[in-house]
């Protein structure tokens, strides 16, 4: 790749900013800062900005007399954590692509070349090689579990056996376009770990693809020599690997439930022990470490790297339990995770038909919630009480997980297809509900072009703005169901109501800044009533009820009423009295009294 082909494709100015987050390693960046400027691209090229995040020695004090060909800025901030310092100097950068660097890592002289020789296409996010330092058998243990996990991640992507997906971005070694970057919302600054994994799956979703450069190469050769540390780290990826996985529940591959079925049957049960009795497991981690530790020290380091897996794994379910909660919660994650495989099991198997019979399975449901919620709350005459008795029987059974899984996957026919057809006829909210089923089966059809007509379709029909990807389960209930606007990356559990005007709008969280950006959850059983507006990353409780007219960008607990403020109503004043006024004696528009 030619100096002139850069020129050509990325223009004047500043191609690259290389990123560096740092916290207590100014020995690493100086050396890093060093090997940066022996770079093969043209010094006026590149900028280097590193982010101080708070370190006890102030690193840009300490690194002051670091002399560069290229441009580089030193910034300092309060202890934040990586993804806010990250995304503080992208804010910061001017070059066309963002690089990431951790700043522990070593690069060649190529290595800015070799990341803007794989930017042939828009939009392309593309990973870079991690190799583990030439002493890594002077490495602790831990960080030689690292290595492995990434060697064996490496060579399945260098030999294509694995596609780069985005939930397998990392920040030690990426770079991206800046105005992606800033387009999909930056980091999330409530991710303290995997906001890498985080953001990868969000540039998944906006079109993004990715790339691996195994050229592109940085060594890694961390200074970390705390086993305590690394647990806590293991601990942490669980916390947040669940909260990542509830924020993307359409990511499947980002669950902390995946793991599961592919254990050894052996560390099986010590898996389901770290979720079911965490403190145990926390004892069974220690004793493991220090017999792991005692196998490396004798020389059996498959041994030991074997234990090192067994310890995180672990740790890892540890942190899932703390942050699912209780057993009750665990049970019912894991069993919609594998409701969920199944379901897209069937799908890949079957083809269309699998995606028909989903799309079917799905508007029954929705048929179903209608029937319940008429039973409920509609006492008119129309609802005979023959049907409505036989209604409670089908609700009873439905409604209950089990059950409904079960109704999911049997063969039986649709014994209620008259009654839905009829329905479909009459409730304008079941006809949106029939038009979005159909718009998502093109979808999962891959067949976008479908999918985007439906939407136009829907918006032309009804008066609502739904997009393909917004994540509505099967039994919900759309009223009267004109003037919806829902965004893409809105998500609507089962049980829920949505009435007519209700806007489930993508914007800003509670800060206000762009990188907070997202759209609703409804959780179970919530009911927005008319006119309500919803916007921003929130959650909305389970069995919560958003009153007419509200306007919403706060997260509220489960079972919580929101009200909008109530309307001031005082009494008109008197009509003014004139003698010989029209009827009544009262002046005539327009006119005072004489």
């Amino acid at each position: 790749m030619t100096t002139t082909s850069f020129e050509d494709r990325f223009g004047p100015g500043l191609w690259v900013s290389v990123v560096i987050a740092t916290y207590n390693r100014q020995d690493l960046l100086r050396r890093l800062l060093g090997q940066l400027d022996d770079q093969t691209i043209d010094a006026r090229r590149y900028e280097v900005i590193a982010v101080d995040d708070g370190s006890k020695d102030d690193t840009r004090a300490m690194l002051a007399d670091v002399r560069t060909a290229y441009a580089h800025h030193i910034e300092r901030q309060e202890n934040a954590g990586p993804a806010v310092a990250r995304q503080r100097g992208v804010e910061r950068a001017r070059g066309k692509v963002v690089v990431f660097l951790d700043d522990d890592m070593q690069v060649r002289p190529t290595f800015l070349e070799r990341h803007l020789e794989a930017h042939v296409h828009p939009d392309t996010v593309v990973l870079g090689r991690l190799r583990p330092d030439a002493k890594i058998a002077e490495m602790p243990l831990f960080e030689r579990f690292y290595a492995r996990v990434l060697a064996r991640q490496g060579d399945g992507f260098a030999s294509g056996e694995e596609a780069v997906r985005g939930h397998n971005l990392y920040t030690g070694n990426v770079s991206l376009p800046r105005d992606l970057f800033l387009r999909v919302g930056g980091f999330d600054p409530a991710f303290r770990a995997l906001e890498d994994e985080e953001l990868g799956i969000r540039l998944e979703k906006a079109g993004a693809r990715f790339a691996f450069a195994n050229d592109a190469e940085s060594v890694h050769g961390s200074d970390w020599t705390s086993m305590k540390k690394w647990m806590d780290r293991c601990y942490r990826d669980g916390v947040y690997q669940t909260k990542v996985s509830r924020k993307h529940p359409d990511a499947p591959e980002s669950s902390p439930w995946r793991h599961l079925p592919n254990l050894n049957p052996v560390s099986r049960p010590f898996m389901a022990l770290a979720l079911a009795s965490p403190g145990t497991a926390k004892v069974i981690a220690g004793t493991a470490i220090r017999t792991a530790a005692a196998l490396d020290r004798v020389g059996l380091e498959p041994a030991a790297i074997a234990g090192a897996t067994f310890v995180y794994g672990l740790q890892y379910y540890r942190g899932v339990r703390s942050e699912t909660g209780g057993l009750d919660d665990v049970r019912r994650e894991y069993r919609e995770f594998k409701r969920g495989l199944g379901m897209m099991a069937r799908e890949g198997a079957g083809g269309d038909a699998a995606t028909l019979r989903a799309m079917l399975d799905a508007i029954r449901e929705d048929h179903r919630m209608m029937e319940f919620y008429a039973e409920k709350y509609d006492r008119r005459e129309s609802l005979r009480d023959d049907r409505r008795e036989s209604l409670r029987d089908d609700r009873r059974e439905s409604l209950r997980d089990d059950r409904r899984e079960s109704l999911r996957g049997d063969d039986r026919p649709y014994a209620s297809l008259p009654r839905l057809g009829g329905d479909a006829v009459k409730k304008i909210g079941f006809q949106i509900l029939v038009a979005y089923r159909v718009m998502r089966w093109f979808r999962a059809r891959g067949l976008v072009l479908g999918a985007q007509f439906c939407s136009r379709l829907i918006r032309h029909a009804f008066g609502s703005d739904i997009h393909w990807d917004a994540d509505l389960a099967p039994g919900i209930m759309i009223v009267h169901g004109f003037g919806l606007a829902i965004s893409y990356a809105a998500r609507v559990r089962e049980g829920c109501i949505l009435f007519q005007n209700v806007t489930l709008g993508y914007g800003p969280g509670e800060g206000g800044g762009a990188r907070e950006s997202g759209a609703p959850l409804l959780e179970r059983g919530v009911h927005v009533g008319v006119s309500a507006t919803l916007f921003g990353p929130i959650t909305v409780g389970e069995g919560s009820k958003i009153m007419a007219g509200c306007v919403l960008n706060r997260s509220v607990p489960p079972r919580s009423i929101v009200e909008a403020a109530v309307p001031q109503v005082s009494a008109r004043a008197p009509a003014r009295q004139a003698s010989g006024g029209g009827p009544g004696g009262q002046s005539s528009p327009g006119k005072g009294a004489s």
